[in-house]
C-alpha cells in the first residue's frame, strides 16, 4: 500500500471518528483558519520588513556616497 493511500485511510478514519463529535470538527476548522490567517500575517510582516530594509540600505548607500564625496572634496558649496 502506498503512502498516499495510507494517509487517505488515516484522514478518513479521523473524520469518521469526529462525525460523532461536531465540536471536534468545528475546532479543527477554526484551527485551520487560524493557521491560514497566521501565514497571511507572517507573509505581510515579512514583505513590510523586506521593503523597509531595502529603503534603509538605499539611504545608507547614499550616505556613504555623500561622505566619500565630501572626503574627496566633491561636496557642494
Amino acid at each position: 500500500m502506498s503512502m498516499p493511500e495510507q494517509a487517505g485511510k488515516v484522514a478518513t478514519g479521523a473524520l469518521d471518528a469526529m462525525r460523532s463529535v461536531p465540536l471536534a470538527i468545528a475546532l479543527l476548522i477554526v484551527n485551520i483558519g487560524f493557521l491560514v490567517f497566521f501565514a497571511y500575517i507572517a507573509s505581510s510582516v515579512a514583505s513590510n520588513s523586506q521593503e523597509r530594509n531595502k529603503t534603509q540600505m538605499d539611504l545608507i548607500e547614499k550616505l556613504v556616497s555623500d561622505i566619500r564625496d565630501c572626503r574627496q572634496g566633491k561636496g557642494t558649496p
